[in-house]
């Protein structure tokens, strides 16, 4: 039976030569800006960016570069494969939290097991698939969620803290950030077994994803188990917190309000205490709306957003669900307002995406307006992924992200060890 996770020989920075990850390691590559991107490479002549980004669109020359840091030693690869335990202690709010995970190898093909629950866009496809294609590695780990409890995986941690990291860095926002390699195989095997049972959700990753696919499909004859792609894997505990990402319209919206109010109770309102509404009001059909002002809105009657449905229908945003699945997407606010607020308002120019509301009110220009939501529950993005239903782009932003720049999976020539 073909593993669902499995060890892998990892390519990272040389710890002989390189003490400190901290000015190396970069997040993601679809939340740096082109600001935050200057400064990255302020940071180092190796700082990640410079092989995870190609924003001159010069890929040549990123595979390049990733070429000559790997010999000049400042990439070097395990000789034994590992599973890589990965720990972020952070702060949130006022409250400090640890998260941990394991970093594998994780099965492309594991339909059914391996769900994804968010759509894709082509554009970020074509730029990951021309990375791939030019440096020949997975670059950085999706992230990846499962809802069963991780008690092997929890044992293993609790003696990995009793022991040295391989790698241990505060980033940028003074988060601690563990690293431990775990060799051993019965540990590995005690792992691989515990996942081998699991059900994932993809959490952050699906171009990358989706690009590997077909990747392996086309080079499956070059490359060893392209039918496996690197992966974070951690499960649903406390310290897995899920964001809200707002929406703004930059573009005039006129009498927004005025056709929002046959619908729902407009209340105008403070910063905090809009926040504190929408913590209140889990559960249930609501948002706030800045528009040089804050506003909360609550549905009038949790029976009239059944009418609006069928009065927006023809709209085809709930054409395909039937009402068992209905039901599910009903306590999702960011398809709503999807789905049946911006067709209601008229919004069709493109929307700009923020995880701070104090962000959200500074890009709001004066006729725009921003839409202040609750962040989905994990039970719910679970629900509509196993139907195999996606949510809108942009609906879940799991934090912290994972930072790219600790472990590499560079692709093996079939019959060929070595970096």
């Amino acid at each position: 039976m073909s593993c669902l996770i499995k060890p892998f020989s990892a390519t990272h920075y040389n710890p002989v030569s390189i003490t400190d990850l901290a000015p190396l390691v970069c997040p993601p590559y679809d939340v740096i800006n082109e600001e935050e991107l200057i400064s990255l490479k302020k940071k180092s002549p190796y700082n990640f960016s410079r092989i995870l980004l190609a924003n001159d669109n010069n890929y040549k020359k990123i595979g390049d570069r990733f070429k000559k840091w790997i010999q000049r030693g400042v990439f070097v690869k395990d000789k034994q494969e590992n599973l890589y335990l990965y720990e972020q202690k952070f702060s949130y709010q006022g409250k400090r939290y640890a998260r941990f995970g394991i970093i594998s190898l994780l099965r492309l093909d594991k339909k059914g097991v391996v769900i994804p629950h968010e759509h894709t866009l082509s554009k970020p496809k074509k730029d990951r698939k021309r990375i791939i294609e030019k440096v020949k590695a997975n670059l950085s780990p999706i992230f990846v969620i499962t809802t069963s409890a991780l008690s092997t995986l929890a044992q293993i941690h609790k003696s990995c803290k009793k022991t040295q990291p391989f790698f241990q860095f505060k980033d940028s926002r003074g988060d601690d950030n563990l690293v431990w390699k775990i060799g051993n195989k019965e540990d590995i095997k005690k792992i691989v077994q515990e996942l081998n049972k699991c059900q994932l959700i993809i959490a952050d990753g699906h171009h990358r994803f989706e690009v590997a696919h077909d990747y392996a499909k086309k080079n499956k004859k070059k490359f060893k188990d392209l039918n496996y792609i690197l992966a974070y894997i951690t499960d649903a505990q406390k310290s897995l917190l899920l964001l809200p990402t707002h929406r703004i319209i930059t573009a005039e919206v006129l009498g927004c309000l005025e056709k929002l109010g046959k619908y729902f109770y407009i209340t105008k309102v403070s910063q905090k205490l809009l926040e504190e509404k929408l913590k209140k009001n889990k559960g249930k059909f609501c948002f706030g709306i800045y528009q040089n002002k804050f506003f909360f809105l609550r549905l009038k009657n949790s029976l009239v957003l059944d009418k609006i449905v069928k009065r927006f229908t023809c709209l085809g945003g709930f054409s395909s669900l039937n009402n068992r699945d209905y039901e599910i997407y009903k306590h999702l606010d960011v398809y709503l307002l999807h789905k049946i607020v911006f067709p209601m308002i008229g919004m069709k120019e493109q929307i700009v995406y923020t995880h701070s509301i104090d962000e959200a009110k500074r890009k709001v220009s004066n006729n725009g307006i921003a839409f202040i939501l609750k962040p989905p529950t994990l039970k719910t993005v679970f629900a509509i992924a196993n139907k195999g239903y996606r949510l809108p782009q942009k609906s879940t932003y799991f934090y912290p992200k994972v930072p790219s720049g600790i472990v590499i999976r560079k692709f093996e020539k079939h019959g060929k060890t070595g970096s």
